[in-house]
């Protein structure tokens, strides 16, 4: 049978309750005064832009998840009890298949966008538009990765939309809680359709204006953005769940790890974000300091590029593979604190997890067997990175040179200053993160490595099989878990021996707080500032 979730959480209509109040007199000038603190996050990059769909990077995420809601939630801090993903009601109360391919949502009431336009299907319709998301032609491309097997999004009233699909799609759910599926508000993105303009251009009006004035449902409203500076959060207090805890967020750039701490310490800052290891045990001896560290749902990988002459040799990429140690690095860089995935999948799974994989070994005799057996004459390999982009990756680079010496692979690192120099003409190795953006293999895998993917699409530094081609479609449409785990399980065993990558591990997260703020953070980069994650402690 179809699945069917519905919510009794209680609505909660703060509009409602400041109207009666209003009616009967009882609101004094004390009761409507503000006397919450204003919360100042210091990070080391500000978000390129505000929009949910043509920014999904780490940067990003983490300050739009407090501007926008999704219809379906994942409840982080509450997985369920085999470790997977725990979905909750969001935007939507309840959701069901009603047949194979129709998904249903009826839509939670009393809820008010930013501009003050009550929330309702529209809402969802301008958002999940195949002319903005997942249509051969959409605006924003990268929406067909996520959403490309919907075939029409309809009305079935003012609270209840319609998703059908070309074919049964085992994850919508999940889809409906992750990436680019935050909702957006149809007045303010609609105010710029025009009669007979192609929606590229108009749409392109539309997203150059709301990137940094964007109007959704969230805890938190944009106030203002200065470039390489600050951008600043008011409180919604008509906000669904309840009145947010601070009267404002403002989340201050400041690059150097120093300087986070330090400002943490003189009491500018409330919260600092990316700490790492080494300042980890400093940050112990403040009484009036937090850390709070969490394993990333995203993956520490090297890339290989099969396409170069000397890469080519697929013995040579898995002795590369086979050479790392990974447990070294682990304590080296992370204090022990985090691990390896056995494979490109994770616990949060669930029952789509593959517990008993041995994933990426560390073999260094192995290794030099396999090399020995390889055509590589000791050409020197490069390996481009960008300094600072990821958390030790010029460290990791540094172990990783000295253990493929060993090996008996001449390594020159090359340091860049962007993703395009990356991958320009003549790449060979590179480290690259890769995100589990949905707990599901076709929101980790195959959005990555998969026959649609910008890796094979756009960069075709990967080219798969026909087998694993074919198997990709049935994990994407097969309403049978045994079929889908079993697709799966081959898939991974083709990926492996065809080694377009190898894994390293899953980096750790760590957050300062101050005492006095109640907040967790979570295993993938969203801050949850919504009243259920955030409070404060009044002193």
């Amino acid at each position: 049978m179809y699945s069917d979730f519905s919510s009794k959480k209680p609505v909660r209509s703060l509009l409602t309750a400041l109207a009666l109040s209003v009616a009967f007199g009882c609101v004094s000038h004390t009761a409507l005064a503000d006397d919450r603190p204003s919360i100042t996050i210091a990070v080391n990059e500000l978000a390129r832009s505000l929009d949910p769909v043509a920014q999904t990077g780490n940067v990003d995420v983490r300050i739009y998840y407090s501007i926008f809601d999704t219809l379906i939630r994942r409840d982080f801090s509450h997985p369920t009890a085999d470790g997977g993903a725990n979905l909750v009601s969001g935007l939507a109360e309840s959701w069901s298949w009603t047949t194979p391919k129709t998904f249903d949502v009826k839509l939670r009431k009393g809820v008010v966008c930013h501009d003050g336009k009550p929330f309702n299907a529209d809402d969802v319709l301008a958002t999940f538009s195949a002319e903005r998301l997942w249509g051969p032609e959409s605006y924003y491309p990268e929406g067909r990765v996520y959403f490309g097997t919907l075939e029409k999004v309809e009305k079935l009233d003012d609270y209840t939309v319609r998703f059908t699909t070309s074919e049964h799609d085992a994850v919508m759910q999940h889809r409906l809680s992750s990436y680019t599926a935050f909702v957006i508000c149809d007045e303010a993105w609609n105010a710029f359709k025009k009669p007979g303009v192609d929606h590229k251009v108009w749409m392109d009006e539309a997203a150059k204006n709301l990137r940094w004035n964007p109007v959704g449902t969230g805890p938190y409203k944009f106030v203002d953005y200065q470039k390489n500076d600050r951008i600043k959060l008011m409180a919604f207090d008509q906000y669904y769940e309840g009145k947010p805890a601070a009267a404002a967020l403002t989340f201050k750039s400041v690059p150097e790890v120093a300087a986070r701490v330090a400002g943490l310490v003189a009491g500018d800052f409330d919260i600092s974000v990316e700490i790492p290891p080494d300042q980890w045990d400093s940050i112990a001896k403040y009484k009036d300091l937090v850390l709070k560290t969490v394993p990333l749902e995203n993956s520490h990988i090297l890339a290989f590029n099969p396409n170069d002459p000397v890469l080519a040799d697929k013995k040579l990429r898995h002795a590369l593979s086979l050479a790392i140690d990974r447990k070294a690095l682990i304590d080296a860089l992370w204090k022990g604190k985090t691990y390896t995935p056995n494979g490109h999948q994770l616990p949060s799974f669930g029952n789509m997890y593959i517990k008993d994989r041995a994933g990426y070994a560390h073999d260094m005799a192995k290794a030099k067997k396999l090399l020995a057996e390889s055509s590589y004459k000791g050409q020197e390999i490069s390996y481009r990175l960008i300094p600072n982009y990821y958390l030790y990756n010029v460290e990791a680079a540094q172990i990783i040179q000295e253990m493929w010496r060993e090996l008996g692979v001449n390594i020159r690192i090359d340091f860049v200053e962007s993703f395009k120099e990356v991958r320009k003409p003549g790449v060979q190795i590179f480290p690259w993160s890769n995100t589990y953006r949905i707990p599901d293999p076709t929101g980790a895998l195959l959005v990555l490595w998969g026959p649609d993917s910008e890796t094979q699409v756009g960069h075709k530094l990967y080219k798969s099989s026909d087998e694993f081609n074919a198997l990709s479609k049935v994990l994407y449409v097969s309403a049978d878990e045994t079929e889908r785990r079993n697709a799966f399980a081959k898939m991974l065993d083709i990926f492996e021996d065809d080694m377009p990558m190898t894994m390293l591990y899953n980096p750790v997260t760590a957050y300062v707080t101050k005492k006095n703020i109640r907040w967790e953070p979570y295993s993938q980069y969203y801050m949850d500032f919504r009243p259920s994650n955030f409070s404060i402690d009044r002193k």
